[in-house]
């Protein structure tokens, strides 16, 4: 998806500058091919967990940077969770 479809698909909640700035403060990273942003289902999820914290709760900047990067290191512990858990379950 691209940026207009993704403004649509979020209903018009943020405008592009919005977006944009997300982009820029790292709290979303689409891949860029030469003329745009293109987003998948992981995108679009942060974009709405960003517009939560942002718009519907109020979070300051610098608490959206501290959440998501809490969620970030937490999403990484998880999957070396699991990859141990499968590592161990080979090796019964």
């Amino acid at each position: 998806m691209r940026i207009n479809d993704i403004l649509n698909e979020i209903e018009n909640i943020i405008d592009q500058h919005v977006l944009e700035d997300y982009i820029a403060r790292g709290w979303v990273r689409p891949v860029c091919d030469e003329t745009d942003y293109i987003f998948d289902d992981m995108d679009i999820a942060r974009i709405r967990l960003v517009c939560e914290l942002h718009l519907d709760m109020s979070f300051d900047i610098d608490a959206i940077d501290i959440i998501l990067s809490l969620m970030d290191q937490l999403h990484e512990s998880n999957c070396k969770i699991n990859q141990l858990i499968e590592i161990i379950e080979k090796n019964k």
